[in-house]
């Protein structure tokens, strides 16, 4: 199972939901909104140790991207082939 760790207000975030949506609507992805508040992020910090977002987590292959929208999509390309 994929997880986004992410939300709506952040830029990054948006470029990784919009290359999702562009390449991968039939992958399975759980979008976890993280809030503004960094020392709030109680979720993303415990997955990858830190809070920053986007964050991707890929349980299948215990998988975790932290703080690069760029990273993570090259990731899911190569993944899935795109």
């Amino acid at each position: 199972m994929l997880k986004l760790y992410q939300s709506e207000w952040c830029p990054y975030c948006k470029n990784v939901r919009n290359w999702i949506a562009e390449n991968l609507n039939e992958v399975e992805i759980v979008y976890i909104s993280q809030p503004h508040d960094r020392s709030a992020r109680k979720q993303v910090l415990e997955v990858s140790g830190q809070a920053f977002i986007p964050t991707l987590l890929d349980a299948e292959t215990g998988t975790i991207i932290a703080d690069d929208d760029q990273k993570i999509i090259e990731y899911l390309a190569q993944k899935f082939g795109k």
